[in-house]
């Protein structure tokens, strides 16, 4: 098989545009607006006190009643409280915000309950590989493309180095060499640290929080390629297809993580993991 066939299988690209559900929920009434906030998805160990804190407001000088959810059991009649998780898995919450003439309207949250922490085994990267990497990523947004046929990207604004964009982007490096699988999921073995603790093929979004990023927007490109042995290289062949172009160019990021692992032997040699984000 020739290099550029190495290469060109290796390409993967997958982007979250935005958050997944509605940072908040909102609803207009006949004279006033009501909004619930249940507030950000957590992780959490199996029977660690957590404490969580919805936000109630209406528009109108009404008072409000709240109170959370697990299915059909009430947790409590206050917008704070302290929940323990028993189960390991992912518990569904509802915040639930009550007008006093009887209008409601909630807001869900996610607490992912795991066993174990994640073992970090990422090491420091130096200041010297920040800056190349950040060198060949911005000054290709500093350049209008054509992602795809007719489609053009303008020069937008340089990314920042994300030191938990980073982590997310060395432990999925890690698992493809030593998985020796290439996806965006994780492979669920005890190299998918993330995924391993869930019990499941992690996804990029859980790599991306189990590392605290705060997210608006995120995305993600994989490369590979047996001579892809630096940055300018590897950024040259994600321009060249559209996916991983769009996502480099995107003005909705705003900072970034990368790293790359050589396995000699392996099918690739080079892997490479570039992570995008916009903080909330």
């Amino acid at each position: 098989m020739k290099i550029t066939q190495l290469f060109l299988i290796a390409l993967l690209s997958f982007s979250f545009i935005g958050c997944v559900e509605p940072e908040k929920s909102s609803e207009e009434f006949d004279s006033f607006t009501l909004t619930a906030d249940a507030g950000d998805d957590k992780r959490v160990l199996i029977n660690e006190p957590i404490v969580l804190t919805g936000k109630g407001t209406t528009t109108d000088s009404s008072s409000l009643s709240f109170h959370w959810e697990k299915g059909s059991e009430t947790l409590s009649t206050l917008a704070t409280f302290t929940y323990i998780p028993t189960k390991l898995g992912v518990d569904t919450l509802r915040f639930v915000v009550q007008h006093s003439d009887g209008s409601v309207i909630s807001d869900t949250m996610k607490v992912v309950v795991v066993e174990t922490k994640v073992v970090s085994r990422i090491p420091k990267i130096s200041p010297e590989l920040i800056k190349e990497y950040l060198s060949a990523i911005n000054s290709a947004r500093a350049e209008r493309h054509e992602c795809s046929s007719g489609k053009f990207f303008s020069a937008t604004t340089p990314l920042k180095w994300s030191d938990n964009l980073y982590k997310a982007s060395f432990e999925h490096t890690n698992d493809l060499v030593q998985s020796q699988t290439f996806s965006h999921d994780g492979s669920g073995t005890e190299s998918d640290w993330t995924g391993y603790i869930l019990g499941k093929q992690s996804s990029m979004q859980e790599r991306i929080e189990t590392y605290n990023y705060n997210w608006k927007y995120i995305g993600e490109n994989l490369g590979a390629g047996t001579v892809i042995d630096s940055a300018e290289k590897m950024v040259e062949g994600w321009l060249k297809s559209p996916n991983h172009c769009v996502n480099l160019m995107n003005p909705n990021y705003t900072e970034v993580g990368m790293v790359m692992i050589k396995e000699e032997g392996s099918l690739y040699t080079h892997y490479w993991t570039q992570d995008f984000g916009q903080p909330k």
